[in-house]
């Protein structure tokens, strides 16, 4: 039962803002460290940054341990830390290219200071669109909520 609660919170407070891809800076209030309100901000925020003009405070909703994993279509699993990571968001930014992500079927599940974030999610370059899977892991610590691991699969290669 609670999980479907949690589901249905998620679709009416934040899956607008994911499935039609706002941007243009944080889109929730400030909430409250340690709410379950503090945990949706950043996860609206995860999206709502992405953008060449916000990605500096995009970042700062990473942790500095950030580990990024995502499948290739030769079978490898690719590992990047939070400056690799970032530098090829940063790069990709900097081509010139319209690019943007919205996520869909958002599902948060919160522990103890810890969440589990998983979503598909909508990439977007120069008006060509490809479907995956995302998975989130943040802690909150003393600084808040920030994500600490990133997986993520294209539906196609």
């Amino acid at each position: 039962m609670r999980r479907a609660s949690i589901g249905v919170l998620a679709s009416i407070f934040f899956l607008p803002g994911w499935a039609y891809g706002e941007a243009g800076g944080a889109t929730a209030p400030t909430a409250a460290p340690g709410s379950r309100a503090a945990l949706e901000k950043v996860v609206n925020d995860y999206v709502a940054l992405y953008t060449r003009d916000t990605l500096d405070e995009w970042g700062k909703l990473l942790h500095p341990a950030l580990m990024v994993f995502n499948p290739g279509s030769d079978g490898a699993v690719r590992a990047r830390g939070l400056e690799e990571f970032v530098a090829a968001q940063r790069d990709a930014f900097a081509s010139g290219r319209r690019i943007r992500e919205r996520l869909e079927k958002v599902r948060i599940e919160p522990g103890r200071r810890i969440a589990r974030v998983s979503a598909d999610f909508i990439f977007e370059e120069e008006g060509e669109s490809k479907n995956g899977k995302l998975g989130l892991h943040l802690a909150e610590g003393e600084d808040g909520w920030r994500v600490v691991g990133i997986l993520f699969s294209y539906d196609q290669p």
